[in-house]
C-alpha cells in the first residue's frame, strides 16, 4: 500500500462549498483537512492570515481555519491541486490549526 501523501484538493461539500483544503491525513474512507480561504472571517471565526498564498497563481490574501476537520473523501475533486504549496513560514500555523481538530 503506498503511504499517504499530504496535498491541497477542493472539498465540494455542501459546508465547504467547493473551498480548497490542504489534506494531511486519510484515515479509512475520510480526509482530515484545513480548510483554506480569502476570508478573515468565516461564520463568526476570525480566521488565520497566511503570509504566503499556497496557489501560486493567486496574489490576493489567503487565510486558513483555525482548526481542522474531516470529510469523506468522496466529497472532495478527484484531481490534486499539485501546483499549490505551503511556505515554510507559514507551516507552523497550518501545525497549529491540525492540532485544534474540531469535528
Amino acid at each position: 500500500m503506498p503511504k499517504f501523501k499530504k496535498h491541497f484538493r477542493r472539498n465540494n461539500s455542501k459546508k465547504v462549498r467547493g473551498h480548497p483544503t490542504y489534506i494531511y491525513k486519510k484515515i479509512n474512507d475520510e480526509y482530515y483537512f484545513v480548510g483554506i480561504t480569502h476570508a478573515p472571517v468565516t461564520n463568526r471565526v476570525k480566521n488565520i492570515k497566511l503570509d504566503y498564498n499556497p496557489n501560486p497563481n493567486d496574489s490576493k490574501h489567503s487565510y486558513i481555519r483555525p482548526f481542522s476537520s474531516k470529510e469523506k473523501i468522496e466529497k472532495f475533486s478527484k484531481k490534486e491541486l499539485s501546483d499549490w504549496k505551503i511556505n515554510k513560514k507559514d507551516r507552523p500555523k497550518f501545525n497549529r490549526s491540525i492540532k485544534n481538530f474540531k469535528k
